[in-house]
């Protein structure tokens, strides 16, 4: 890799050609560029591979514990359909038993449904907060995720929200001049936010080894659904799509399917814990400022498409 010496445009400190930060100001220097070698594009097919495999297993495994319940309620059931016929207390028994075990087996609650549980009661008293909060002020702008400018934000996740529907608001401006621990700004009038999916943001990237700041679009795409699924089993299958300015993930069977049913509309913009770290994972490697556009959720609740938006640092939007 070179070694080139250039000068930070900000404090006109030695920087490296491979640095992504300065070090001296920590302002962000350059942008990520994707590995499009061979070896790469080998690599990324071999993995997806790997992962639909995966997929394929997971299904299979839960597949016995099914047929083998409704096996024995049809047993069960077939049991004491006979016991009647026949007049025998021993089929009515036998009957009894292999209904009870297979309805059993059918609906027993999942392991996924028990976390889901617990995740969604710890979450909700921060959600049923900011709810209350923007309910007071009565602000009516778009939630924001802004991009850490400085080294200090790195790890950090923040939320800007207008108190009006502005589409010309500096988001650049606003990302340099946030102080840690800042909440509200006057020019624009607005409030800054901790994200929600911060913490998770951060243990996805120790999960994957690498900080978001240095991995492309490519990479999110690569590195990200088995950190999701694998890693910490938030979900059952996760796919990104990469659309120019907009990003859409599909997520089935998340452990927050709860909240995002029950959420109103700008909790939904700001995401569930899981929504939530997937847009800091986006601000933090395109260095843009993040969206949540919009959040549906299938029949039933079993899978959701999050689709997010890119915007300009002027802030400028796709469709919005």
């Amino acid at each position: 890799m070179s070694s080139e010496v250039a000068r930070c445009p900000n404090c006109s400190s030695s920087v490296k050609a491979h640095d992504v930060y300065c070090e001296n100001c920590g302002l962000r220097l350059v942008e990520v560029t994707p590995l499009e070698d061979q070896e790469g594009m080998m690599i990324r097919s071999l993995e997806e591979e790997n992962q639909d495999l995966r997929g394929r297993l997971r299904k299979a495994t839960r597949r016995p514990s099914r047929i083998v319940g409704f096996g024995l309620t049809g047993l069960g059931l077939t049991s004491l359909s006979l016991s009647i016929f026949y007049e025998s207390s021993i089929l009515a028994f036998i009957g009894l038993g292999l209904t009870f075990w297979g309805a059993l087996l059918l609906f027993v609650r999942t392991t996924l449904y028990v976390k889901g549980q617990l995740l969604e009661s710890t979450a909700r008293p921060y959600y049923a907060s900011i709810e209350r909060l923007l309910d007071h002020l009565g602000y009516e702008g778009v939630p924001v995720y802004l991009p850490p400018k400085q080294l200090k934000a790195l790890k950090g996740g923040t939320i800007f929200m207008a108190a009006e529907k502005d589409e010309g608001i500096d988001y650049d401006r606003l990302s340099d001049e946030l102080q840690i621990g800042q909440l509200f700004t006057p020019d624009p009038s607005g409030i800054f936010l901790t994200a929600p999916g911060v913490g998770l943001a951060n243990l996805l990237e120790e999960e994957m080894g690498k900080d978001f700041t240095k991995m492309s679009l490519e990479d999110l795409q690569r590195d990200l659904p088995p950190a999701i699924i694998e890693g910490f089993e938030l979900a059952e299958g996760v796919e990104v799509e990469v659309e120019g300015e907009a990003v859409t993930v599909k997520v089935t069977n998340s452990l927050f399917e709860a909240f995002n049913e029950k959420a109103d509309e700008r909790l939904k913009r700001i995401g569930c814990p899981l929504i939530s770290a997937m847009a800091l994972a986006l601000t933090r490697a395109t260095g843009k400022p993040i969206i949540v556009e919009d959040v549906r959720s299938e029949t039933g609740g079993s899978a959701m498409t999050v689709r997010y938006l890119m915007l300009r640092g002027d802030g400028r939007r796709g469709s919005l």
